[in-house]
């Protein structure tokens, strides 16, 4: 018998914010993951019609808040298949416990993210965002626009998996930049791939001149970022979070801002999104904002489609699947093959 997909992440968008393929690649994608299984395409409408959807289904690709109570009527569930980097909409340990294998495609992301973030880095060294408003509004004053350089300095990295290892290579191939980095979870060898010293988060902070903040968001890490850490960091320094608003203390950075704390800040994410008209952060000259676009290029949305549909499909022929975030399930899953880990 084959399984069952549901996947809403297949079904064309709704809406104006999209960041899926064009309606034929996603009608191919579909086509492909049919000669496998039997699967509908479809975006329920709210929680209830989500809970009615779910209750036979094997395998779901993409979709809403996973919880106790999602998972209480997905009672065949096996596979969530993410199409983004982050996981924090579902509960992985209880997904663990149940035998759930969770997995999203963080690598293909990774590349882009980077990249915002050394976009944010030049535009808050050298204040272009700000020298282009001056000159639509008639001004040519070179002098109230004077920046830094980043050749030399010392950027700190929260985080070195595979955002923050790029990110480390970029900024010290480009600007021959010092990289000092963050992550309990890496290896002093991993590390020094990337020409990154471990440190403490503390040395880290008082040392750098930029700040990045690439964490996935976890208990641990929601805001991680707080009022103390801000203090530590040099007043001339920057911080940049290209990873989820959640990880920093908002209030926390505004007042950061407000006295002078540190120079400024680079925010692709915020706590909340969007914010709020009122929000102070929206009318600061030293805040760059980007509306969460740090992954959005064709390219990745793409890759990253199409990446997502094959990895289900090696689960379906019964082979261990990329990118498993709750790796411990695998002891689970005897059905998959073993050559394949």
């Amino acid at each position: 018998m084959k399984k069952k997909i549901l996947a809403p992440a297949l079904a064309p968008s709704v809406g104006e914010w999209s960041e899926k393929p064009d309606p034929i690649e996603l009608k191919r994608l579909s086509e492909k993951l049919m000669e496998y299984a039997e699967v509908q395409v479809y975006q329920p409408k709210d929680s209830r019609e989500w809970l009615e959807k779910i209750s036979d289904v094997n395998i779901l690709a993409g979709g809403p808040k996973v919880d106790k109570e999602f998972l209480d009527n997905a009672r065949r569930l096996e596979l969530i298949q993410g199409f983004g980097i982050g996981y924090d909409h579902i509960d992985v340990e209880e997904c663990s416990r149940r035998g759930i294998i969770v997995c999203n495609v963080g690598e293909i992301y990774s590349e882009p993210v980077a990249q915002h973030a050394l976009a944010l880095m030049l535009d808050l060294s050298k204040k272009i965002t700000l020298a282009d408003k001056a000159v639509r509004d008639g001004s040519w004053r070179k002098m109230d626009w004077m920046g830094i350089q980043l050749w030399e300095k010392t950027l700190g990295i929260i985080g070195l998996g595979n955002i923050g290892g790029r990110i480390a290579l970029k900024s010290r191939l480009a600007f021959n930049m010092k990289i000092l980095a963050y992550d309990p979870y890496v290896l002093p060898a991993r590390a020094q791939l990337y020409g990154a010293k471990l440190v403490s988060l503390d040395e880290l902070l008082r040392e750098s001149d930029f700040v990045v903040v690439s964490v996935p968001l976890t208990s641990g890490t929601r805001k991680m970022i707080g009022k103390r850490e801000l203090t530590l960091m040099k007043r001339s320094a920057y911080l940049i979070n290209i990873c989820r608003g959640a990880v920093v203390d908002t209030e926390a950075l505004i007042w950061a801002l407000e006295n002078n704390v540190i120079a400024g800040a680079g925010l692709d994410v915020t706590e909340p999104e969007p914010l709020q008209e009122d929000n102070p952060l929206l009318k600061m000259d030293n805040v760059i904002l980007s509306p969460h676009i740090a992954s959005s290029t064709k390219e990745a949305v793409y890759e990253t489609y199409r990446s997502a549909v094959e990895n289900i499909v090696r689960y379906l022929m019964g082979e261990k699947p990329y990118w498993i975030v709750n790796s411990e399930t695998l002891y689970m899953r005897h059905e998959l093959k073993t050559n394949s880990y």
